[in-house]
């Protein structure tokens, strides 16, 4: 694939990104919370339990990261931290009623949306649209773990 093919393409993703724009701004406007904090919460809501080392992992940020997030939507309600049953010193974060709620009406209207968006499509558009980006996350899982594993050999000890 030349250079330009894949500048075309990449002009073509922010140009489908940017259809949900929009309605992901009102979305995280009206929850008062922000793209980051919203992450952390749809991945508790598929993880609960989990300690602070493997949320960061997953959501490929740092630890300091994690714990000012965990601050936040704390006293914000929409999760708590209690002291693992396993280990005394770790921690396990559990969805709060807020934050489950939050969780189900942004997903609800976002995927609402995004279906209204791909109702001109053919099924093989489709098909193919979804092995492309299931590709192309996998893709940005691998290269924002190296740039984790660079930031933490870089860090100062």
């Amino acid at each position: 694939m030349t250079s330009d093919a894949r500048q075309a393409a990449v002009s073509a993703y922010f140009r489908a990104l940017a259809l949900l724009d929009q309605a992901r701004l009102q979305l995280w406007d009206r929850a008062g919370l922000t793209v980051t904090q919203l992450r952390l919460l749809f991945y508790l809501n598929e993880c609960e339990g989990i300690g602070n080392a493997e949320l960061a992992e997953k959501l490929m940020v740092t630890r300091p990261s994690v714990s000012a997030l965990l601050e936040r939507l704390e006293r914000g309600e929409f999760i708590r931290r209690e002291i693992s049953p396993d280990d005394r010193r770790g921690i396990c974060i559990w969805l709060e009623p807020r934050g489950r709620q939050a969780v189900a009406q942004m997903t609800a209207e976002l995927r609402t949306y995004a279906v209204s968006l791909m109702e001109s499509l053919q099924d093989s558009e489709v098909e193919g649209l979804t092995l492309s980006l299931s590709r192309l996350v996998e893709s940005g899982r691998t290269v924002r773990a190296r740039e984790l594993e660079a930031e933490t050999e870089a860090a100062p000890a």
